[in-house]
């Protein structure tokens, strides 16, 4: 109701009361929107960059150094073991007419062939040792240094605090749960690539068999890394790092 008294028209009056009445925030509203909005505002949070290039390039400088001299004293190893196999040529030209032979060594009985079975010391020698994915020395190093730099840069194994501004222990962890995270990606990689290739050995039956699994020297390769990797970032960390 108006107030006749006040002297001003009864327009005016509803008008200033409606724009009062609007102007207060509904509080229940803007709330809701604001949840809601919360509710569909992903954002990814991804790692810092690597911040150390001194103990990348090491990681790589060892991991390249390893992968070449484990090959190849593995294919040495192999090549050795192949020319020592005489008990195989033994064995296949034992039945020759001509009794083309080979001279066994001195300290071998062959009686021992028929003791043991004919299969003693037969083949002994390693011909496809790693799986097809680390076979050759370039394919091990690139699939190991690209594992380790990717598991690195989750793990924080290339930022300051990880690696100089931090003690030898610490640094040591670092290490450890990026080569956790290495070996596990490195395993399923062998898996993967010995899987594929007994499937190719169906479509091609003169390719070499798969190993059905990992072999030693797959094992050995994968899991020795470990001890080149904690020696060269510990001695870095003692050597050069400082504690904050």
């Amino acid at each position: 109701m108006p107030d006749l008294h006040s002297g001003k028209p009864a327009a005016s009056i509803v008008t200033t009361t409606a724009l009062q009445m609007s102007s207060i925030p509904d509080d229940n509203g803007s709330n809701s929107s604001n949840d809601n909005a919360d509710q569909f505002n992903f954002k990814i949070t991804l790692p810092p960059a690597p911040e150390d290039p001194i103990a990348l390039s090491g990681d790589i400088l060892a991991l390249f150094v390893y992968t070449y001299l484990d090959h190849a004293i593995n294919f040495l190893y192999a090549e050795a073991t192949a020319k020592m196999d005489v008990v195989s040529d033994y064995l296949v030209t034992t039945n020759d007419p001509q009794n083309n032979a080979p001279s066994l060594p001195v300290w071998f009985d062959p009686s021992h062939l028929q003791t043991f079975g004919n299969n003693w010391l037969a083949n002994n020698h390693m011909e496809t040792p790693y799986a097809p994915a680390i076979a050759a020395s370039g394919l091990a190093f690139v699939s190991i240094s690209t594992s380790w730099l990717v598991c690195g840069y989750f793990s924080g194994a290339f930022l300051n605090k990880n690696t100089l501004e931090c003690d030898t222990p610490n640094a040591m962890v670092i290490t450890l749960k990026t080569w956790m995270g290495t070996a596990c990606l490195m395993v399923l990689l062998a898996l993967w690539s010995d899987f594929l290739w007994g499937q190719l050995d169906e479509v091609n039956a003169l390719s070499d068999q798969a190993r059905g699994g990992l072999t030693k020297a797959d094992a050995d390769y994968i899991f020795d890394s470990l001890t080149v990797l904690a020696f060269w970032r510990g001695m870095f960390n003692w050597l050069l790092g400082y504690k904050k």
